[in-house]
């Protein structure tokens, strides 16, 4: 979004925020008001007759953020959420063919921190990654989980899609983060999202032929807008659809519970991670009480890490787990000498009495 500061002059005599807009011919339509400071003060002077005088003084100054780039993305999620509640296929539930002399298996799938999008030139950082690059691995990751877990009896598919799914939330004047940090993109942002949106379709689309599929959206740092935007995309095409369930509600933590199981996603980058085992019981205080294994899964870092809390107290413990990443590096973070470690991505198979049961991963 394109930013815009003004200020008035002293000798304006604009004394509010409202009349410095009115002067600047600048429409609240169009903006929205990130800061504003207004300042007055006195300033004294003798008049012919030897009596000091006060004149006030004033400067008004605001900080703009342009609202376009809001109502281009919210035109886009109107537009294509009413042609896919029209066109989003039709599909009845599948009797799935089940192996009763098997327990039955919730397959989680971890392919966090993706940015699609992020562009890195190997003379550069040492490694390619592109939009295709990013699409290839995406697809033959899901590919090797599919053949990995194909002895065991699916129960279900658990995907979490954000943490970082997109590598920008705006794109206007320049790629940025949700907190406007600038990155390096190899497309058109229209493009990226398209492709990003396309290419969750084809593959959600291949888990459902195997075991119903329960979709997780995450908000990244990088791209908290666009992920609600996706989320509600990816409800209007499966809306029709009675395999696939799309939890896409606003807060940024989601909970999932399966058997004795409790898994708490959420990317990483505001909560403390000290505090995540209270907050999930707090949040989820009746899951909590019904649940044995309880687990939080982070992205963010881009490295894989595991932090056990014991019990204590009521309190059964809570393991954190942070997901390693399948994205390159790119030029600044390779600048800087954040080389990062082995790219990969984690399935995780949980027996729904016993808890985790097995640790599947894929390396780029």
């Amino acid at each position: 979004m394109a930013n815009k500061e003004i200020s008035s002059q002293i000798t304006d005599r604009i004394v509010t925020v409202d009349q410095l807009l009115a002067a600047h011919e600048i429409s609240l339509e169009y903006w929205e008001i990130e800061k504003q400071i207004v300042n007055s003060w006195e300033v004294g002077a003798k008049t012919p007759d030897g009596v000091i005088a006060t004149t006030p003084l004033f400067q008004v100054k605001i900080w703009l953020i342009s609202k376009k780039e809001h109502k281009r993305l919210d035109q886009i999620k109107k537009e294509f959420l009413e042609d896919l509640l029209t066109l989003s296929p039709i599909v009845e539930k599948y009797t799935y063919t089940a192996n009763k002399e098997k327990p039955k298996k919730l397959v989680e799938l971890n392919i966090f921190d993706l940015h699609l999008g992020k562009f890195a030139w190997r003379e550069e950082t040492n490694q390619d990654y592109d939009l295709k690059i990013a699409i290839e691995l995406f697809n033959n990751c899901i590919d090797h989980f599919i053949e990995q877990t194909q002895n065991i009896n699916v129960d279900r598919f658990m995907l979490p899609i954000g943490n970082d799914f997109f590598n920008s939330d705006y794109s206007y004047p320049f790629n940025r983060t949700t907190k406007g940090t600038p990155q390096e993109n190899d497309t058109r942002w229209q493009h990226i999202f398209r492709k990003g949106r396309q290419l969750l379709i084809e593959n959600i689309q291949k888990l459902s032929q195997i075991a119903p599929v329960d979709i997780v959206m995450i908000p990244g740092n990088h791209d908290y807008e666009k992920i609600f935007y996706l989320g509600d995309s990816l409800e209007g095409w499966f809306h029709n659809n009675k395999n696939v369930n799309v939890n896409n509600i606003a807060n940024p933590r989601k909970y999932y519970k399966y058997g004795n199981v409790l898994l708490g996603l959420t990317h990483g980058d505001k909560e403390k991670i000290t505090d995540l085992p209270l907050i999930m019981a707090n949040e989820n205080p009746q899951d909590w009480a019904q649940t044995t294994y309880r687990e939080f899964h982070l992205g963010h870092l881009h490295h894989k890490q595991e932090i056990k809390y014991k019990s204590a107290q009521e309190y059964q413990g809570v393991i954190i787990r942070y997901m390693s990443s399948l994205s390159g590096t790119d030029a600044w973070h390779h600048s800087k000498g954040y080389i990062g470690g082995k790219r990969s991505a984690e399935c995780l198979v949980w027996d729904s009495e016993k808890g985790l049961d097995q640790q599947i991963y894929f390396t780029a």
